[in-house]
């Protein structure tokens, strides 16, 4: 028994109407039954997980309902990586497999084996084709979002627009200083306004907040030295008035400070 129920990571079943070939390069190997498997940035892709998948691929083609209601030769395996898997492709090429690189980052496995198998590895894909993937990374790169949310900008159909913020939330959890400063460059998509829309609503009210703070710090400022007050009194008010740090009422006053006559 395994220590853990069987999950396939993801299974897409192609509609009987679809193109026969798909148009992405990740999809040109697929059937109609298409098993995926995909590992995240800390996850090892091993020896055991290739066999492990080709597992899945047999037990699914097992659980149809008739006989060979789930035929082979319309079911393959894909397997997703962010890293090259040195190791895996070492064990694979001596165990006899054949590996071909298709596409950028897309390897095809040959040999004796009983379904059409890829291995992606996600930082070596074509940038302009598959973005909605390298953005899934740990350290994703500034240039890869920005294209992504470019060539998502017109999709408004719901299903698309969950398929996109389904993208965007595992990213944006993997790399949030990076969207930090992506959404305050000027035409942030409005995929990523809505998905980030709580941190931009507080943003704004800390903003708010910051201004209504600095008018009455000037305010303090102007009045203490009209008065004549020394620097430390000034100081002493400011963080009193204001519930702020030395630090904080040191800036205010370098900022808003007249000449101060000093005792």
């Amino acid at each position: 028994m395994s220590k853990e129920p069987i999950r396939i990571d993801l299974l897409i079943i192609k509609e009987e109407n679809a193109e026969k070939v798909m148009k992405n390069e990740i999809g040109h190997i697929m059937r109609k039954y298409n098993v995926l498997e995909y590992k995240g940035p800390g996850d090892e892709l091993s020896i055991d997980t290739f066999y492990k998948t080709l597992g899945y691929a047999c037990l699914y083609k097992g659980y149809g309902k008739t006989i060979d209601e789930i035929p082979a030769d319309e079911l393959t395996v894909s397997l997703f990586r962010e890293a090259y898997p040195r190791e895996l492709f070492f064990e694979l090429e001596r165990k006899g497999y054949v590996l071909e690189e298709k596409y950028p980052g897309i390897y095809y496995v040959s040999g004796s084996i009983l379904f059409p198998v890829q291995i992606v590895v996600i930082s070596r894909l074509n940038r302009a084709m598959h973005s909605s993937l390298r953005i899934l990374s740990a350290n994703a790169d500034i240039e890869d979002i920005r294209k992504f949310l470019e060539q998502t900008e017109n999709m408004k159909t719901p299903r698309e627009r969950n398929n996109i913020d389904a993208v965007l939330q595992a990213s944006v959890s993997a790399n949030y200083e990076i969207y930090q400063k992506v959404r305050r460059a000027n035409g942030m998509c409005e995929a990523l306004r809505e998905l980030m829309k709580d941190e931009i609503e507080q943003d704004v009210a800390r903003g708010e907040a910051r201004g209504e703070m600095r008018g009455r710090a000037e305010g303090i400022v102007d009045t203490c030295c009209d008065l004549g007050l020394p620097e430390d009194a000034i100081l002493e008010r400011l963080q009193k008035k204001l519930n702020i740090s030395l630090q904080t009422a040191q800036e205010y006053l370098q900022t808003f400070g007249k000449q101060i006559v000093k005792n």
